[in-house]
């Protein structure tokens, strides 16, 4: 059998509807998602907040096309972006209500935990969202494989949170290390993880 083949490329606005579902399919079991997305209509909720998080990542955001479908993709943070502004925030701001709904303070808990987590120096890439729709198919590493060599390229450090204790094994043979957790109100823990960056790439 031949093995597919990987293409890892910059997302394009029109590929926003097919990368929020394919990243809602790679969170649907996801332990911090599961405990801030409400239950019901589970999966078009989390489809509607990878949106949002895709619109506001217009530049960071990279996908995998495996036998000419986007299979998984990454989010990054890229150093000195800042925070979204105001009026794109508020332009997309649907989606993270259709997401939440009453439960959207319970999740903005969450994320202001997270982001006063975020180390502010030095600056750095941060893998905000990294998922593939079936896994076991190499797709969240080539997605790794990509995005680190532009990291390294630049010599930056990198910066991630699992939400999945399983993918900490994974992470650390790509070269970041755990430097802590960080406990979500009335929900699960996530791992803190960095990543110095490697002379010559991978």
């Amino acid at each position: 059998m031949q093995a597919s083949r990987h293409v890892v490329r910059q997302a394009l606005r029109s590929d926003v509807g097919v990368v929020a579902r394919v990243l809602a399919e790679a969170f649907d079991g996801d332990p911090m998602m599961r405990s801030i997305v409400p239950s019901n209509r589970h999966k078009d909720r989390l489809t509607s907040l990878f949106a949002f998080e895709t619109l506001l990542s217009p530049h960071g955001s990279w996908v995998d096309i495996v036998d000419g479908e986007i299979a998984g993709a990454a989010l990054w943070g890229l150093p000195g972006a800042g925070q979204p502004g105001f009026w794109a925030t508020l332009r997309h701001s649907p989606y993270l209500f259709r997401a939440f709904g009453r439960g959207l303070p319970k999740a903005m808990r969450a994320f202001r935990a997270i982001e006063d987590a975020h180390p502010p120096a030095p600056p750095h890439w941060y893998l905000q969202t990294l998922g593939a729709a079936v896994p076991g198919r190499g797709v969240g590493g080539a997605l790794l494989r990509d995005g680190l060599a532009r990291v390294d390229a630049q010599g930056m450090p990198a910066y991630l949170e699992s939400s999945a204790p399983e993918n900490v094994k994974i992470y650390e043979r790509f070269g970041f290390r755990p430097t802590g957790e960080i406990m979500l109100p009335g929900g699960p823990s996530l791992t803190a993880m960095w990543r110095e960056p490697v002379r010559g790439g991978q």
